[in-house]
């Protein structure tokens, strides 16, 4: 393993320790320090056998097959199955949105499946490291076709695409002479495989194709196209299993993105490499998708009615803080310290599903 490696994994070992406090996790973190030290390592390349154009399913056959602690890196496409590229105008971007009716437009790689992952488990997800490729775009749809795809649609009613040069040494890009935009890169999809609960649609198209499919349009209790811009490398992704083996996909891969993704897109990518280490969790039980990067508990929440949103996001912090050990507190005393110090972000509006994400700072807690 190489020593960058080592301090990436210390330094994950530490933040994830505070977070498993909940769950009594220090058998856990002794367990997990050892899956990392004799974990293998896989490569997941994206070609038509691995990606898949706006659908989980879950009879699809795993892409790859890996043990928890095993670290896996996943090539990516652009939207579309990677026919997005710099020049195409936004006529041939709709004609490739309409051909996928119902499905996201996301091309996303997998399944990666687990073992040992059961129905119940957690799945944590750590994003070790994001490599982009050299090209990215944003659009917005045409009201005339999409009037209810974009918070301003009824705006806009012709569409229009955007691309750009993505430089990785400086990690920038320019929007236009005079704006350079720092790159930011996250999975604005990664998802275990779906919920087969999941509510029925109260907004767009089915969730369920005739195959039995689960479009990756909406953000769900799997993850799915959450859009959660703090998922950078570095950060741990906590997300409930609803299928044997866990099923993780990922894309819509995103190199920067504003909360809210207002406009339908963020400065779309793709990635030659996403690492991942997914580890099978027995010892905690989750409901909600919730994440932690070096400096924050994040904890998220979706419907269609951000307000709903919003109360789920913020039930979630509320219950952690709660349940946590470090400083033990009453539910009135976690929730005036939400209110306090927590910081809930609208995630994006634009998913029909739209998504809440509250962050907790680290700090405030005194080692």
């Amino acid at each position: 393993m190489r020593s960058s490696h080592k301090t990436l994994a210390a330094a994950f070992l530490f933040s994830a320790g505070l977070l498993f406090t909940v769950a009594h996790a220090q058998n856990a973190s002794e367990k997990n320090a050892a899956q990392k030290s004799t974990g293998k390592h896989y490569v997941l390349p994206a070609n038509k056998d691995t990606v898949q154009w706006g659908w989980y399913d879950p009879a699809e056959k795993p892409k790859l097959v890996v043990n928890s602690g095993d670290t896996v890196s996943i090539e990516t496409w652009l939207h579309g199955m990677d026919e997005i590229k710099p020049e195409v105008p936004i006529d041939e971007i709709v004609k490739l949105r309409l051909a996928n009716d119902g499905g996201g437009p996301h091309s996303v790689t997998g399944p990666v499946y687990v073992n040992g992952a059961e129905p119940g488990d957690t799945m944590e997800i750590r994003i070790t490291k994001i490599v982009m490729k050299d090209s990215g775009f944003n659009f917005n749809l045409p009201d005339k076709q999409f009037p209810a795809v974009g918070l301003l649609a009824s705006e806009f009613p012709e569409g229009h695409v955007q691309y750009f040069k993505l430089d990785s040494a400086t990690m920038t890009t320019e929007f236009k002479p005079g704006i350079i935009l720092p790159l930011k890169p996250f999975p604005g999809t990664i998802a275990v495989g779906p919920d087969p609960a999941e509510p029925k649609e109260k907004a767009g198209p089915p969730i369920h194709d005739a195959k039995g499919r689960t479009s990756t349009l909406r953000p769900w209790k799997n993850g799915s196209n959450m859009d959660v811009n703090e998922l950078q490398a570095g950060s741990i992704l906590y997300v409930p299993v609803f299928q044997k083996g866990g099923l993780i996909w990922t894309g819509d891969s995103h190199c920067l993105q504003g909360n809210g993704e207002v406009n339908l897109t963020a400065l779309e990518c793709s990635y030659k490499s996403i690492e991942i280490q997914p580890i099978v969790r027995k010892d905690l039980r989750i409901e909600w998708p919730r994440a932690e990067t070096s400096t924050d508990w994040v904890f998220m929440g979706f419907d269609e009615d951000l307000n709903e949103a919003m109360k789920i996001a913020v039930r979630e912090t509320v219950n952690f803080l709660a349940e946590q050990k470090m400083v033990p507190m009453s539910r009135e005393e976690a929730y005036s310290l939400t209110s306090i110090i927590g910081d809930c972000r609208v995630s994006q509006v634009v998913d029909i599903r739209k998504g809440v994400h509250c962050m907790i700072p680290k700090s405030i807690f005194k080692k």
